[in-house]
């Protein structure tokens, strides 16, 4: 049934502050040993391990097209159940674009996802999703609002995305 709804997609604001990453590879490390002295002790795990779990995605920024084939470094950080959003939370992770003179990726992100998502997102990943999609603040680039996974482009952002990159 065709909708006769506008495209949201004619509306040039609606790519503003928007990257898609087209992912290249990923690893799931995981971290176990004695805590420091100096680590306070809400923070350890059974009261005296470090312990640390953390997904690692490398890809490359497929659009906007000023930003096209820069590579980009995602972590993906699981919280528990304890942590709570509200009004004054105004971000679900953190981008760090053109790191000018910086080793490695020239953009990073840092995005949360929760616990009981994890099973299935390592699942999807090893899988199916291909394309992460990020949404930064307007007024806080550095702020993201909204992420995506996805294991296709939809045809909404094809022109947006451009033509297929060559194998990282």
């Amino acid at each position: 049934m065709p909708s006769d709804a506008p495209n949201a997609t004619s509306d040039p604001g609606f790519f503003d502050g928007r990257f898609m990453v087209e992912i290249g590879k990923w690893n799931w490390s995981l971290q176990v040993g004695l805590s420091h002295p100096s680590m306070p002790r809400r923070q350890r795990f059974q009261g005296g391990l470090m312990y640390n779990r953390s997904i690692v995605i490398d890809g490359r920024i497929r659009a906007p097209l000023r930003c096209r084939d820069k590579l980009i470094q995602v972590w993906l950080s699981p919280f528990g159940r304890d942590v709570r959003f509200n009004a004054s939370t105004d971000d679900v992770g953190r981008f760090y674009s053109d790191r000018i003179g910086a080793r490695g990726p020239a953009f990073e992100a840092d995005l949360q996802i929760p616990q009981d998502a994890l099973p299935p997102a390592l699942t999807c990943l090893g899988s199916v999703w291909k394309f992460i999609d990020i949404w930064t603040a307007k007024d806080r680039p550095e702020a993201v609002t909204a992420f995506s996974f996805s294991a296709e482009i939809h045809p909404n952002l094809i022109d947006w995305a451009g033509p297929e990159l060559d194998p990282i």
